[in-house]
């Protein structure tokens, strides 16, 4: 692993193994920065039908978890790593 500095903080840096697209290539694996904090909501599903501007978050239980499991679809078909399902939250789903 590897520190480099980038305005004014350092950056963890490590060669990891290929994903299944890098054409067996090592890719760097470097720890994102959090810039506003992270947010707070469990989803930013929105009812763009009825509330355009986005300002309530949609409260329907089926819907949400229906869209979870289409995220969690798309991620495994693209070979997201592990950090991005816990980033997400979906560690304690054990859905990967």
């Amino acid at each position: 692993m590897a520190l480099i500095q980038h305005q004014f903080r350092y950056l963890k840096i490590e060669l990891v193994e290929p994903f299944t697209f890098t054409k067996e290539c090592k890719v760097l694996k470097i720890k994102g920065l959090r810039f506003f904090g992270g947010r707070k909501y469990s989803h930013l599903l929105f009812d763009l039908e009825n509330d355009p501007s986005q300002q309530e978050l949609l409260d329907n239980d089926e819907i949400e978890q229906k869209m979870t499991e289409h995220l969690i679809t798309l991620m495994k078909e693209n070979d997201a790593p592990v950090e991005q399902y816990e980033r997400l939250g979906l560690v304690s789903e054990g859905v990967y």
